[in-house]
């Protein structure tokens, strides 16, 4: 069994919007929303922000 923060990991590892929307109509039904959370809660945390930050070429 494939847990829903998993499926999460691997569709937030894809590149574009399509491919994580397409990925997340592929998990079961039942685990769908709470995967949807998982992976939205994911992309707005802080942290993704402050990485994104450090990554950024300095001027």
């Amino acid at each position: 069994m494939t847990w829903p923060r998993e499926y999460a990991r691997q569709i937030i590892a894809l590149r574009t919007r399509e491919e994580r929307n397409a990925a997340l109509l592929e998990v079961p039904e039942h685990l769908r929303e709470l995967t949807k959370r998982h992976c939205l809660n994911a992309w707005n945390h802080p942290a993704r922000f402050k990485r994104m930050e450090s990554q950024k070429p300095h001027e």
